[in-house]
C-alpha cells in the first residue's frame, strides 16, 4: 500500500507540475522552498490527506458526470422523433379504401332498370287479335272437305254453277223430307243411304221450301226432326248444319206463293220453328245474310229471273255467308 500511495503522489505531483496553472496558483512554487525546511513531517502527513480525497473525488467527479448526461441526452430524443413516420402511413390507406367502396353502389342502379324490356314481350298478344278475325272476313272452302250437302233445287244450284266446289252433293229437284227416302241416283241407291259407308265430320242440310205449302207446318216439322235423327244413324260423329228457308222476291211472294204457300209469311213463320228445332236437336242453324233481302223484306228482284232460284251473283253470296257460318260454329 505504501508503494501505491507513493506512486499515486508521483503522479499527482507530476501531474500538478505540468498542468497550467491560474495566476494566483502560480504563487505556489515560491513558498515551496519556505517549507522544505521541514521536510520529515509535511512529506508524510500532505501525501496521505491530500491522495485520498483529491484521488476519490476528481476522478469520479469529472469521468461520471459528462459520461451519464451525454450518452442518455442524445440517444433518446431519437427514438422518441420517429414516430412522425407512422401519422403519414396511416392516414393514406384509410381514407382511400372507405371513400371508393361507397361510390361502388351505383352499379346497382343499372340492373334495376333491366326489366324495361318485360315491356315489350307484354305487347306482342295483339297479334293474336288478327287470326281470330280471319276466318270470319274470308270464307274458305275447305272446311267442307268432310262435308256432305242435302238439298233442294236451291242448294243444288251452287253445286251446278261450280259456286262450291269442296265436299259431296246428295241434292235434287223437288227434294224434301220424304222424297229423300223415296228418290235414287243413278245406282239405284235411295238418296238418304248414301250416307252409308262414308266418314263426314259435318251434315249441312237445306230443305223446306217444297214444303212450306204443305196443309201441316206440324208433320213437316216433325218430319224434319226425324230426318236429322236418321242421318246422325247413318253419319254418326258428324256435326250437322240447318240452313233456313231462303227468300223469294216480292212479285213471286204475292202471286204464285199465294197460290203454292211459297211466300215470305211463311217462310219466316217457318224457318222460326226451324230454328227452334235445332236448339232442340242440337243443329246449327245457319240463317240468311241481309244481303238477300231488300228494304221490304224480300228477295231483291235482281237477285232471281224466276222469283226463286238465285243468279250466280247471288249464289256466291249465299254460299260465302254458309262458308263462314260452318267455320265460325267449328
Amino acid at each position: 500500500m505504501k508503494r501505491i500511495t507513493a506512486i499515486l503522489i508521483f503522479a499527482l505531483t507530476l501531474f500538478a507540475s505540468c498542468a497550467p496553472l491560474a495566476p494566483k496558483e502560480a504563487e505556489l512554487p515560491s513558498a515551496a522552498p519556505a517549507a522544505t525546511a521541514e521536510p520529515t513531517e509535511p512529506a508524510t502527513e500532505s501525501p496521505t490527506a491530500e491522495p485520498t480525497e483529491t484521488a476519490a473525488e476528481s476522478p469520479t467527479a469529472e469521468p461520471t458526470e459528462p459520461a451519464t448526461e451525454s450518452p442518455t441526452a442524445e440517444p433518446t430524443p431519437a427514438p422518441t422523433a420517429t414516430p412522425k413516420p407512422t401519422a403519414a402511413p396511416t392516414a393514406k390507406p384509410t381514407a382511400a379504401p372507405t371513400a371508393k367502396p361507397t361510390v361502388t353502389p351505383k352499379p346497382t342502379a343499372k340492373p334495376t332498370a333491366t326489366p324495361k324490356p318485360t315491356a315489350k314481350p307484354t305487347a306482342t298478344p295483339k297479334p293474336t287479335a288478327k287470326p281470330t278475325q280471319k276466318p270470319s272476313a274470308e270464307p274458305d272452302q275447305s272446311i267442307f272437305d268432310d262435308a256432305v250437302f242435302i238439298g233442294n233445287s236451291v242448294l243444288h244450284g251452287l253445286w251446278q254453277f261450280g259456286v262450291i266446289t269442296h265436299g259431296d252433293f246428295i241434292t235434287r229437284v223437288g227434294l224434301n223430307v220424304n222424297t229423300i227416302y223415296t228418290y235414287t241416283d243413278d245406282d239405284g241407291v235411295i238418296l238418304i243411304d248414301k250416307l252409308n259407308g262414308h266418314h263426314y265430320g259435318k251434315v249441312i242440310i237445306n230443305l223446306g221450301l217444297n214444303e212450306v205449302g204443305w196443309p201441316s207446318q206440324d208433320t213437316f216439322m216433325k218430319r224434319y226432326a226425324k230426318l236429322i235423327d236418321d242421318v246422325r244413324e247413318r253419319a254418326p260423329g258428324a256435326r250437322i248444319y240447318i240452313i233456313a228457308m231462303t227468300p223469294v222476291t216480292k212479285k213471286y211472294s204475292q202471286s204464285t206463293g199465294q197460290e203454292n204457300g211459297i211466300n215470305m209469311e211463311n217462310i219466316r213463320r217457318t224457318n222460326e220453328r226451324i230454328r227452334r228445332m235445332c236448339a232442340e236437336k242440337n243443329a246449327v242453324f245457319i240463317d240468311n245474310p241481309p244481303e238477300l233481302f231488300d228494304r221490304d223484306g224480300y228477295l231483291p228482284a235482281e237477285a232471281s229471273a224466276d222469283g226463286v232460284h238465285f243468279n250466280i251473283r247471288y249464289d256466291r253470296i249465299w254460299a260465302d255467308h254458309i262458308t263462314l257460318g260452318v267455320m265460325n260454329a267449328g
